[in-house]
């Protein structure tokens, strides 16, 4: 029967494993001096060699002469347990023995000493799986346990292990293993078995496998299996279902210079390779990652594992740091959007179309500018408002700007600046005031100029535009423009009602923010002597238009 190469060329010294310095050095070191712990807890992601490092130290710590540590694999007790015919290790998956029964059957056992070996081992795999009631058997074990018993508890989420485990337990952290140590067994293993590789695919198969050196060994199985004496760079990307680098730079390189046309073309290229979307989805966003650090660091050679160096260098040098981040966000939330999308294709393509039409500060400064020179060439307010829900509509979603700075730069850019001779029909037509005409309710100081006045809804409409110059006049400039789109409408027990038309929404939101709620009560107590509770609202159309004509009273809600 085939042996998977995983299983095929499992260490079997410390000395053999990949990686994990720290550990071997101190289970070995354990070992020679005896200081054998009851419990052990070997925790990091799939395929660091967790369950390989506890069948060795399983060995190790039964074996009649071990050598520096490490188990003799020549001994009788070695022998038995590498044929797996002794009962005194136990290998369990607590996947599927997580119950409270299964931990109390083993309780019942592991009072009783080996038969042929001196430690009874127990190596309990996924052991997070196990259930509450479980743990809880499981801790009665370790609280008390016999001389000869030694537990080995893996796992790939500790955080999932209770405390009162944890504290009872040595804990080893297994780290992901380096690409280069991958990359150096890969070369060995493909050697023993006769066959050749390019260069590249030991670099790619030690970078897909994200640390784990039983998956790398997997997707090279998959690889030697083919009936071929050479295994070229074109087999391992058809085996893990990757797109070609030469692809990659296409579609990166049409991103980086805005070209949606050149992008689609790739996409459409690389999909006609039989390429997932969630695989090119991580893909470009590595592919981007690598060249972020090569626009970053002096020796990239260190952590960016590629063969295409060159080619990284000179993209890089066409994108600015800045774009490079904006590029990167928008290919990692594609990552996790991707995920759960029907058309893969369709949201792929858009996010590129996205990348294709970013918008960055420099961009966002030249565009701000054009928006004010063609206000203050027409002069036109819904020209304004108009050009600003299209402007603002297109920067939110190309992921640039918050929108409320672009409402702050619409600010500055329509109402703080506009100039006061602008050429605006609806600022004439509302705001434009006559200096002899002032003088009637205010004098130059500003104060109170006609006491003992009845003050009426009439008599603030007659004197609204002098109280809006009045603002401006106080250096309120922003909001005495803005304050003259509304109109006041009902004035009673001290209220007084300002109504703006739907259209002018964006000044009634100006006028109405919390920051200036106390600028025109202010000004109207200095006019006439009293305090007055200001209040705005929003005309919509339709049911509001009624209430006008008609009477909020007469108006009945459907």
């Amino acid at each position: 029967m085939y042996k998977a190469l995983y299983r095929k060329y499992r260490p079997q010294t410390f000395d053999e494993m990949c990686g994990q310095e720290a550990v071997k050095a101190s289970l070995k070191n354990q070992v020679k001096t005896g200081e054998i712990s009851h419990a052990y807890i070997f925790q990091g992601t799939r395929g660091t060699g967790k369950t390989s490092a506890a069948k060795i130290l399983s060995r190790a710590v039964n074996c009649l002469h071990p050598v520096d540590g490490n188990p003799c694999n020549e001994c009788e007790n070695c022998k038995q347990i590498l044929k797996e015919s002794v009962l005194d290790v136990v290998e369990m998956d607590a996947a599927s023995n997580n119950g409270v029964d299964d931990i109390r059957e083993l309780k019942e056992k592991v009072i009783y000493p080996p038969q042929s070996l001196k430690y009874k081992v127990y190596i309990i795999d996924e052991v997070h799986m196990l259930s509450k009631g479980a743990f809880n058997a499981l801790l009665k074990i370790l609280e008390e346990p016999p001389k000869h018993l030694i537990f080995i508890l893996a796992t790939t989420e500790i955080q999932k292990i209770p405390a009162t485990i944890l504290s009872r337990s040595q804990k080893f952290n297994f780290k992901r293993i380096s690409i280069e140590e991958i990359t150096e067994n890969l070369k060995k293993i493909t050697s023993l078995e006769k066959k050749s590789c390019d260069d590249e695919v030991f670099t790619l198969i030690a970078k897909s496998a994200d640390g784990a050196m039983r998956d790398a060994l997997s997707v090279l199985d998959q690889l030697l299996t083919k009936n071929k004496e050479h295994i070229t760079l074109k087999d391992a990307m058809e085996v893990l279902g990757i797109s070609s680098s030469e692809l990659l730079f296409s579609l990166s390189k049409a991103l980086v210079e805005k070209n949606v046309s050149e992008s689609l073309f790739a996409i459409d290229e690389i999909y006609k390779e039989g390429v997932e979307f969630n695989t090119l989805a991580s893909q470009i966003l590595s592919h981007f990652r690598d060249l972020l650090l090569v626009k970053t660091l002096k020796d990239p050679n260190k952590i960016v594992y590629t063969t295409y160096l060159n080619e990284f260098r000179e993209l890089a040098a066409k994108v600015d740091l800045e774009e490079l981040l904006i590029i990167i966000d928008i290919l990692k939330n594609l990552s996790v959007e991707i995920k759960y999308a029907d058309n893969k294709r369709v949201v792929f393509e858009m996010n590129a179309i996205k990348i294709c039409n970013r918008v960055i500060k420099d961009d966002l400064a030249l565009r701000v500018k054009a928006l004010e020179e063609k206000i203050n060439s027409f002069g036109d307010v819904n020209f304004a408002l108009n050009s600003f829900k299209d402007f603002s509509k297109d920067i939110v979603n190309n992921n640039s700007v918050k929108t409320t700075n672009v409402e702050n730069q619409l600010n500055k850019s329509i109402v703080n600046d506009m100039k006061s001779d602008a050429n605006i029909n609806d600022l004439k037509d509302n705001a434009s005031i006559e200096k002899s005409n002032q003088s009637d309710i205010i004098e130059d100081n500003g104060k109170v100029h006609n006491e003992g006045a009845t003050i009426t809804l009439e008599k603030i409409n007659s004197d609204w535009q002098k109280l809006c110059q009045e603002l401006i006049s106080r250096k309120y400039n922003g909001f005495g423009r803005n304050i003259a789109f509304g109109k006041p409408m009902k004035f009673q027990d001290n209220i007084l009602e300002i109504a703006f038309k739907e259209e002018h929404e964006f000044f009634y939101n100006f006028c109405s923010d919390s920051e200036r709620k106390n600028i025109l009560p202010d000004l109207l107590k200095d006019i006439y002597g009293i305090d007055i509770d200001v209040r705005m609202k929003l005309q919509k159309s339709g049911i509001d238009k009624l209430e006008e004509i008609f009477g909020k009273n007469n108006i009945e809600e459907i």
